[in-house]
């Protein structure tokens, strides 16, 4: 009976509504400015800078708007009636997803393209998060009572990691799926992202390998700034279905899905470099990169992965 009761209780406490109460809260009130141009990048950096600003001035320009408008709709959570735990559950992830994808935006301007990729995974696991606590905010709660406890034999405060990873919601995401499974491939030392980083045009003759290369490469640089846009543009989606946390008058909302309707019109364009599903001859599905180049005048190959 005792441990029926104990059950009983545990089950309570994990429904509750979280102890804490919002306070000190900062937002963003001002235009997101991405970072602008380190003043001692190295020649191939300083290079791939000037030649992204030239050859993407308009994803720049289309992702800072989508920034912009990221900040804006999570200020809303200021209001004093969305202003609660739950809330904050979203925002706390929604806040660290917001800075990566800008971090991975000045990486690819200064030729860093190897190094966004495991920032992009990450992405996609803070939003993917995000729509997995639309249904599972009590684990959230649940987190919130047993965190920032005294932890008398150590003398700490009991943080508690509070393990999430929404796996279903990223699986369930025709795009996110995808680009998670490369961007984790491409992330890890396997040989074959990894020849695509430092040997740029290796066959089965030569490998020609450059130590440290931050050259321009606008396949992928296509490449990661499509997979920003699917970001952004699944982050607002997100935010849109939950208005009490984040509540936007029509005005704003015509703002938001006149952007995104921009992002699709982007990412229409078959010429871009993207990666897609394909099933091989015996059934495997497998992923294929198309459009890959270095510049605008090489040949475009494509890839399977």
């Amino acid at each position: 009976m005792h441990e029926n009761n104990s059950d009983l209780q545990n089950l309570e406490l994990q429904i509750a509504k979280s102890p804490q109460r919002i306070s000190g809260m900062r937002v963003l009130k001002e235009q997101w400015q991405l970072p602008g141009k380190p003043s001692d990048l190295p020649a191939d950096a300083a290079d791939a800078w000037r030649q992204t600003n030239f050859n993407f001035a308009e994803e720049i320009k289309l992702l800072e708007n989508g920034f912009n408008l990221e900040a804006r709709f999570s200020a809303t959570a200021y209001t004093l009636s969305a202003r609660n735990m739950d809330m904050a559950g979203f925002t706390t992830l929604w806040a660290r997803s917001f800075l990566t994808c800008s971090d991975i935006t000045s990486l690819i301007r200064r030729g860093g393209y190897q190094s966004t990729m495991p920032l992009i995974r990450q992405a996609v696991e803070l939003i993917g998060a995000q729509e997995g606590l639309t249904n599972e905010i009590d684990i959230w709660r649940s987190w919130t009572h047993e965190a920032f406890n005294q932890e008398s034999e150590s003398r700490a405060i009991e943080q508690k990691v509070g393990h999430y990873f929404s796996g279903e919601s990223i699986a369930s995401d025709p795009d996110l799926k995808i680009i998670y499974k490369a961007a984790s491939d491409f992330g890890r030392p396997n040989f074959g992202p990894s020849a695509l980083f430092v040997a740029n045009g290796a066959n089965r003759v030569r490998y020609p390998l450059v130590f440290a290369d931050q050259a321009f490469h606008i396949g992928w640089a296509e490449l990661i700034f499509g997979w920003l846009m699917i970001l952004n543009r699944k982050q607002l989606h997100l935010s849109m279905h939950l208005p009490n946390f984040f509540p936007i008058d029509k005005e704003f909302k015509q703002r938001i899905i006149q952007h995104i309707e921009s992002i699709n019109e982007y990412l229409s364009n078959d010429q871009r470099c993207k990666i897609e599903e394909y099933e091989d001859k015996t059934g495997r599905p497998r992923l294929i990169m198309v459009n890959f180049r270095r510049q605008l005048s090489d040949q475009r190959s494509r890839l399977l992965f």
